[in-house]
C-alpha cells in the first residue's frame, strides 16, 4: 500500500539506513467520544522529582556518537497523567489504531512491516504539547539556543552564522502502540520543515506511556527499548533506553541511528514528537 503526502524535507543518516520517521499526512478531524482530557491536565507540577541524566556516549559502547545530545527525565509524568494521553488519543479514534507507515520519499510512505511493524494514533493538538513541554523545558536549558552545532543542525547555518531557538513541540503527536513480537528497525529520524519554511525540527522527543510495572494491559510488557546503534553496523555495540512510565527522552535527529527493539511480551505505549526551531533575526 502506498499513500501520498506532503513531501518532507530528508535527514542527514548513515547511507546504509534510509528510514526516516516524518508523517505528515493530515488526519480527517473526528469528534472525541466518550473521554477528554481534563482542563487542569498537567497543571501542577508532578509530585516526584524529575532525575535528568545525559547520555555520555564516550562512555558506552558507542564513542562515535561522542558531543551528540541525548538525554533522560525520569517522572516528568505520572502513571495516571499518562494513562489519561493514552485515553484520550484513543478517543480521537474511536479507539482504532491504524498501522504505522515509513515515509519513502516525494511524498509518500508505505506499509513495510519487515522494517516496521506497530499501531499508530496521530494527534494533533497544540495545548496538549504546551503542557507536557511545560513540564520539560526547565531541564534542559541545553536544547534552547541553537549556535554553531553543525553536529546538531547540519553545517549550513553554521556556515551562515545563523543562531536558532527553541519555538514549541510540533503539534503533531504520534501514539505508537507495540504488541508482542513488533519493532521499529534502525533508523534516523528526519527533519519536519512547517509548509511556509520559517521552522523546523532536529530534535525527536518520546514520552513512554507504560512499563514492566504496568499490568492493565493484561501481560507484563517486557523489551520494547529505544536502542542507539553502532554506524559500523556492529550489532554487538548498542546502548539501551529502557520505558519506563512517565519518562521523556530526547536525542538530535542528525547522525543518531536508533530502533525500537523488539517488544517480547505484553504491550508498549509511546508518544513521539519534535522539537521545533525558528531562525532567531538578531543575537
Amino acid at each position: 500500500m502506498t499513500r501520498r503526502l506532503r513531501p518532507p524535507r530528508k535527514p542527514s543518516c548513515h547511507p546504509h539506513h534510509s528510514l526516516f520517521t516524518r508523517f505528515l499526512k493530515e488526519m480527517p478531524k473526528m469528534d472525541q467520544s466518550s473521554f477528554k482530557l481534563p482542563s487542569t491536565f498537567l497543571s501542577k507540577p508532578n509530585p516526584a522529582v524529575v532525575q535528568k541524566t545525559v547520555i555520555n556516549f564516550k562512555k558506552t559502547p558507542l564513542p562515535e556518537y561522542q558531543g551528540l545530545f541525548a538525554a533522560i527525565l525520569d517522572n516528568v509524568l505520572s502513571r495516571g497523567e499518562c494513562d489519561d494521553l493514552i485515553r484520550a488519543a484513543e478517543a480521537t479514534t474511536g479507539g482504532q489504531w491504524e498501522q504505522a507507515m515509513i515515509n519513502v520519499g516525494n511524498g509518500e510512505q508505505m506499509l513495510i512491516p519487515d522494517a516496521r511493524d506497530c499501531g499508530r494514533i496521530i494527534w494533533d493538538d497544540k495545548d496538549v504539547v504546551a503542557r507536557i513541554w511545560a513540564r520539560v523545558k526547565d531541564h534542559v536549558p541545553e536544547v534552547d539556543l541553537l549556535k554553531n552545532m553543525p553536529q546538531v543542525t547540519g553545517s549550513g547555518p553554521t556556515k551562515r552564522k545563523e543562531v536558532l531557538h527553541m519555538t514549541r513541540l510540533n503539534e503533531r503527536m504520534r501514539f505508537l502502540k507495540y504488541t508482542s513480537g513488533q519493532y521499529f528497525r534502525p533508523h534516523c529520524d528526519g527533519v519536519y520543515v512547517t509548509p511556509d519554511g520559517s521552522e523546523r525540527s532536529q530534535y525527536t522527543l518520546h514520552l513512554y506511556l507504560n512499563d514492566s510495572d504496568d499490568a492493565t494491559s493484561g501481560a507484563q510488557m517486557e523489551g520494547g527499548a529505544t536502542r542507539f546503534h553502532s554506524l559500523s553496523s556492529d550489532e554487538s555495540k548498542y546502548w539501551d533506553v529502557e520505558p519506563r512510565v512517565g519518562r521523556v527522552l530526547i536525542f538530535q535527529h542528525r547522525g543518531l541511528l536508533h530502533s525500537g527493539d523488539d517488544v517480547r511480551n505484553g504491550t508498549k505505549y509511546t508518544l513521539r514528537t519534535d522539537l521545533m526551531y525558528q531562525k532567531l533575526d538578531e543575537y
